[in-house]
């Protein structure tokens, strides 16, 4: 099992193939997220060398689900692996699981496959004898959208019917606010929010897969144009709040 960790609906995928888009990427992420030690920046590094260790003869399954997220990580596993005979089978998980279990009374969607449980994904792995390798002309295909999304410096994308969708990096902040006036109406005082509350919420009602520091640095940009109010210390999103400039 050879894993990315890493989100690539958020950040810049610019060259990302290459040792300079790699050390690109790392520098937006340190300074703009506010992650000084990019831990997925070495475990990248890590997995592409696990990846040349692979036998000539071995089947390399590439799974996924529906989201920017993954639709991205998987276009470019398969760049990486572009040069590679071995037979490669994509498959998603997302799919295969609303097609087995969703019934007229009960619909379950996902926002990405880490979100289905482990009996199902067990499932979806007995499902691979049905799904036939990437052809030719499939890989060539998909080798050519990773180069199409390498040329782009924007940092955030979404998945939206069906498609990864690159968006400018201020598309939601009209989300975040109405998420922070939202809960000030609950809290009936108008009053400061904890950043942390906020982030959860724009989290959990939206159908997209971005993770909490892209929210987070968001919010901070909103702060630093004056659209919020803070109160507290921003070193970490659990110390400070933050409310509707009045």
């Amino acid at each position: 099992m050879i894993c990315f960790p890493d989100l690539f609906s958020v950040g810049p995928i610019w060259k990302l193939h290459e040792p300079e888009g790699r050390r690109y990427r790392e520098e937006w992420m340190r300074t703009h997220l506010g992650l000084e030690n990019h831990s997925a920046h070495n475990g990248e590094l890590n997995s592409i060398q696990m990846l040349q260790q692979i036998p000539e003869h071995a089947r390399i399954v590439i799974w996924g689900g529906d989201s920017a997220h993954e639709k991205i990580g998987s276009r470019y596993v398969e760049y990486l692996l572009k040069e590679y005979k071995n037979e490669i089978i994509e498959i998603n998980a997302v799919k295969i699981c609303e097609r087995k279990y969703n019934t007229p009374k009960h619909q379950q969607y996902y926002r990405h496959a880490g979100e289905i449980v482990s009996e199902k994904l067990i499932e979806v792995f007995h499902e691979l004898k049905r799904i036939h390798p990437l052809t030719t002309e499939q890989r060539s295909k998909y080798e050519q959208e990773w180069l199409g999304y390498a040329e782009t410096k924007q940092v955030l994308r979404l998945w939206n019917d069906g498609e990864v969708d690159t968006v400018e990096e201020n598309v939601l902040d009209e989300y975040l606010l109405h998420t922070v006036s939202k809960l000030q109406n609950r809290s009936n005082a108008g009053g400061f929010i904890k950043a942390a509350r906020v982030v959860g919420e724009a989290m959990g009602y939206l159908e997209q897969y971005i993770g909490d520091a892209f929210f987070e640095f968001r919010l901070r940009s909103l702060i630093n144009e004056g659209k919020l109010e803070i109160q507290g210390v921003p070193s970490a999103m659990r110390y400070y709040s933050v409310r509707i400039k009045s």
